[in-house]
């Protein structure tokens, strides 16, 4: 191939992971490298997309048991303002008080972008913890209102638990959210997502969604290959759409439900209703706590993006997770360690699904080492690579 506009990896994101894999994408390195970035937000693209029940082309992008797993990542809604859905009724005042809060994140790098949500937790010290899928791919990252965007970088991060928190300028002025507890949530108490989802009008504005709580804690146990293995979710029947990644969940008293992160759209073999789910207030006060330490668990500084099986099958590859763009200053960047495969973590040899990364790597905190098993090129040998975790 001479070139690597013959390929759209918007359009075909697994064409171009193959054209990689099989040697048949451009020598320069500087274009292999802007073709497997792309590839790789198309690929993540397209299969949030179809999980969502957005593009009926991608749905056989969909995992093996038929479901529909959405992490909500995207762009929003032109237009704002405050929409019913589900059970309950938005009341301007627990919009106003959540509004100041909710944070615009965009996440772009080798000409590609991604968006999502914060919540706001330290107006003092310009804290919004976020999902770390929103920020996982992105080397530049951004932080604000769509139209006033400033400066972000990841302070600490957690990708088995899908948090991270960032530290932005220029939020000065605006309230955090406080957060609530568990403990005085009901189910049926009336709750509201704010966030930026996408919309047919392709804007970017703070949109508000009602409904109730479903249930206070569960957890998620339908297998999902990109997603971890949450134990502590608030479910509710608030509407969700992709962009509300990250974006508050709130109760009545305008205090902190939960961060907005899965919605369960259900499948051919089971269908079902929407179903939204946010990680829980307890579970993030737990992680907060750690995170404005500067204390990460099971980040080495890198975006994680689950490959395709048949992509790797192709390729003659093992099962592992990608690692993509590292973030400034953290080990992975300091070793250069992006654009390949991690197989093993500390000897034991992962799946193609975060989850077995996440049993890998364990309980491995700020400080501690990891020894990554990687790939560099398809027909590379392995290596072992010691990383100490940011």
């Amino acid at each position: 191939m001479a070139d690597e506009d013959r390929i759209n990896p918007a359009e075909d994101p697994e064409a171009a992971l193959e054209a990689l894999a099989e040697g048949s994408a451009p020598e320069s390195p500087a274009r292999r490298r802007r073709l497997a970035m792309a590839a790789l937000y198309g690929f993540r693209d397209a299969r949030r997309s179809a999980r969502i029940g957005m593009a009926v082309a991608a749905a056989a992008l969909l995992v093996a048991v038929g479901v529909a797993v959405l992490a909500l990542t995207r762009d929003e809604d032109e237009g704002g303002g405050v929409r019913a859905g589900g059970s309950g009724v938005v009341t301007d005042d627990i919009v106003a008080s959540a509004r100041p809060g909710t944070v615009y994140i965009r996440a772009s790098g080798l000409g590609q972008e991604a968006s999502g949500t914060g919540v706001l937790v330290d107006a003092g010290e310009g804290l919004v913890l976020t999902n770390f899928h929103v920020i996982a791919l992105g080397e530049d990252l951004q932080a604000g209102r769509p139209d006033r965007l400033d400066d972000a970088e990841v302070r600490a991060a957690a990708p088995c638990q899908d948090l991270a928190l960032l530290k932005v300028e220029g939020l000065e002025g605006r309230r955090a959210i406080p957060l609530g507890s568990q403990g005085d949530v009901r189910q049926g108490d009336p709750v509201v997502a704010l966030g930026y989802p996408i919309s047919a009008s392709g804007g970017k504005a703070l949109t508000s969604t009602a409904g109730v709580v479903s249930a206070v804690h569960t957890g998620l146990r339908i297998p999902a290959p990109d997603q971890p293995r949450f134990d502590n979710l608030v479910q509710t029947d608030a509407a969700l759409g992709a962009g509300n990644s990250g974006g508050p969940l709130v109760g009545a008293d305008g205090r902190l439900v939960g961060v907005n992160t899965i919605l369960f759209a259900g499948g051919k073999r089971n269908p079902s209703a929407d179903q939204g789910y946010a990680i829980g207030v307890d579970r993030v006060r737990e992680l907060l706590s750690e995170f404005r330490d500067g204390r990460s668990r099971a980040w080495f500084g890198a975006g994680l993006l689950t490959p395709p099986a048949r992509v790797l099958e192709r390729a003659q590859l093992p099962g592992g997770m990608f690692v993509t763009a590292a973030q400034d200053g953290t080990s992975a960047a300091d070793q250069r360690l992006e654009q390949v495969l991690i197989t093993a973590v500390d000897g034991k040899r992962l799946t193609s699904s975060l989850a077995s990364y996440c049993r890998a790597a364990g309980d491995a905190a700020s400080g501690d080492e990891l020894k990554l098993t990687v790939i560099a090129r398809p027909d590379g040998p392995e290596q072992t690579v010691a990383v100490k975790l940011d």
